[in-house]
C-alpha cells in the first residue's frame, strides 16, 4: 500500500554500509540549518541569504513543492523560488544572474543581514473548452515584487517561477548511460514527427557533458544537483561550491562579509565531503514507487490511449542503467517514462531566460512515476516548473510546442476516456 514514504524509503537489498549512509543522509536532509555564528557548530551557517532552512521544507518527504496562494508571500512558501538570469545572454556554460541579485531571488536571510525583499503572485484564470463542451480552467502566475532592498533588477534580467520538484528515482536516473539518452535525441527532427528531443550539453572542467537534472537538464550529476541546492537555497559552502556567502553578489557588502559555519573537520566547509556522501546517498538509494494497479483490466486500456496520444514520444516508458556507485542501482531496466531531453513546449510555457542550450520555451520531460502519488507524499499538488497545474488534466492542457497535437488529441477525447487515461497516469 502506497504511503507519504513512497519516494525515500530504501531499496532492499542494501549493505550494512549503505543502510547506515541511506539513514544518516536522511537525518541531514532534514536538519533544522541555524545562522552563524551558534553554539549548535555542526549546524549552523545558514545564508546569510536563503530560501529555505532545511532541504525537508522544500521537498516534504522528497515530494514536489508547491506555488504561492493568490496574494501570499514568497518569503512564506520555501518551496517556491525565482531563478534569474540573462534575457541575453553570452555563455552557454553557465547561467549569469543579475548584477546585484544574482542567481536566485532570496526572501529570507540571517541576523543583521538585509533580506532581497519579497513578492506575491497573482494567479490569472483562463477558460479551455474541450470538444465535448467541457470547460477547464488554467491559471498562470502574474508575479508582483512587493519589495526590492537592494535596487532595481539589471534591464537585461529575466525571471523564472519554479516549484522544487520531487526527487523520485533520482539514483537511477543518474547511473542511466549519456548514449541511452542520447539514442532518443533528434534535435533537427530528421524522422519529421514533429518531436525533437536535444541534449542540453553543459560545460565541467572544460570537458562537455550531458545534463540531465534541473527543470532545463542543465545539471549532469546527482551530486551536483545536491550541492547546488544546498548552496543555493540554504546559503551553504559545499565542496563543489566552496563559497560561505551563497549567492551573495559583490553590491552585497554585508552579505559577503557576514559570519559563516565553514569548519576544520568539515573541510573548512558548512557542508563537507563525507556529508554531501551520505545526503547523496539518502537521495540516490530512495527507491521509487512500485507501478500500481497492473492487473486490472483498464490499465492497459489507459496504456493504449497514452500510446494513441504519443505520450510515449517524450514520456519514455522505459530506460535503462549501466553502472553505477551502488550494485543494486547497477544495469537494470526500469519506467520513469521520460527521455531526460529538451523539448520545446510552446511560448505559454517559457520563462524568462535561456540556460546553457535550453532556449526560453525548452523543458526537460519531467519523470512521470509516482505522479499520482504526490499529494499523498507531501499533502500537496503543483505540477508543471511552477506549479501552476493544479490537476495533472490542468498539465496536459498547458503543454504545447512539439506536444500540441497530443494535448489537442486529448481535448477530443470523451468524458470516459479522460477519466481512464488520468487513472492510468495517477497508477504509474
Amino acid at each position: 500500500m502506497a504511503t507519504d514514504s513512497a519516494y525515500n524509503s530504501p531499496f532492499s537489498g542494501l549493505t550494512a554500509e549503505e543502510k547506515q549512509a541511506f539513514y544518516l543522509g536522511e537525518s541531514l536532509f532534514e536538519r533544522f540549518w541555524v545562522p552563524s555564528p551558534s553554539s549548535t557548530t555542526a549546524s549552523d551557517g545558514l545564508g546569510p541569504l536563503f530560501n529555505a532552512r532545511s532541504c525537508h521544507s522544500c521537498h516534504i518527504n522528497s515530494g514536489r513543492g508547491h506555488a504561492p496562494k493568490d496574494g501570499q508571500l514568497g518569503s512564506q512558501v520555501p518551496s517556491f523560488f525565482i531563478r534569474l538570469g540573462q534575457i541575453k545572454a553570452d555563455s552557454q556554460t553557465n547561467v549569469l544572474g543579475d548584477p546585484v541579485y544574482g542567481r536566485q531571488f532570496h526572501p529570507l536571510s540571517s541576523t543583521n543581514i538585509l533580506p532581497e525583499g519579497d513578492y506575491t503572485l497573482d494567479w490569472q484564470e483562463s477558460l479551455v473548452i474541450l470538444d465535448d463542451g467541457t470547460e477547464v480552467s488554467l491559471r498562470k502566475p502574474i508575479l508582483h515584487w512587493q519589495s526590492l532592498h537592494y535596487g532595481e533588477f539589471d534591464p537585461n534580467t529575466g525571471f523564472s517561477p519554479r516549484v522544487s520538484p520531487p526527487l523520485v528515482g533520482m539514483g537511477l536516473l543518474n547511473a542511466v548511460p549519456e548514449s541511452v539518452i542520447l539514442e532518443y535525441a533528434d534535435e533537427d527532427d530528421r524522422d519529421q514527427d514533429g518531436i525533437s528531443g536535444k541534449p542540453n550539453w553543459v560545460v565541467r572542467d572544460g570537458k562537455q557533458v550531458l545534463g540531465r537534472f534541473g527543470h532545463k537538464a542543465h545539471i549532469p550529476t546527482l551530486d551536483e544537483q545536491n550541492q547546488s541546492a544546498f548552496n543555493g537555497d540554504l546559503g551553504l559552502s559545499t565542496p563543489l561550491f566552496p563559497n560561505p556567502s551563497g549567492d551573495c553578489t559583490p553590491k552585497q557588502e554585508d552579505c559577503l562579509i557576514a559570519p559563516n559555519g565553514n569548519s576544520p573537520h568539515l573541510d573548512n566547509l558548512e557542508v563537507g565531503h563525507e556529508q554531501m556522501a551520505v545526503v547523496d546517498a539518502y537521495v540516490a538509494l530512495s527507491r521509487p514507487p512500485t507501478m500500481r494497479n497492473l492487473s486490472e483490466d483498464w490499465f492497459l486500456d489507459g496504456k493504449k490511449i497514452f500510446d494513441t496520444l504519443e505520450c510515449g514520444s517524450c514520456h519514455r516508458p522505459k530506460l535503462s542503467t549501466g553502472t553505477a556507485s551502488y550494485d543494486v542501482l547497477a544495469n537494470r531496466d526500469f519506467y520513469p517514462f521520460t527521455d531526460l531531453l529538451l523539448h520545446d513546449l510552446g511560448p505559454e510555457l517559457q520563462n524568462g531566460f535561456p540556460v546553457a542550450n535550453a532556449t526560453p520555451q525548452e523543458w526537460r520531460t519531467a519523470p512521470l512515476w509516482g505522479i499520482g502519488l504526490s499529494e499523498q507524499v507531501s499533502g500537496r499538488n503543483g505540477f508543471l516548473h511552477d506549479g501552476r497545474a493544479r490537476t495533472i488534466e490542468e498539465a496536459i492542457l498547458w503543454h504545447g510546442g512539439e506536444a500540441e497535437s497530443s494535448r489537442n488529441q486529448y481535448k477530443s477525447l470523451d468524458a470516459r476516456q479522460r477519466a481512464l487515461f488520468i487513472r492510468f497516469l495517477e497508477s504509474l
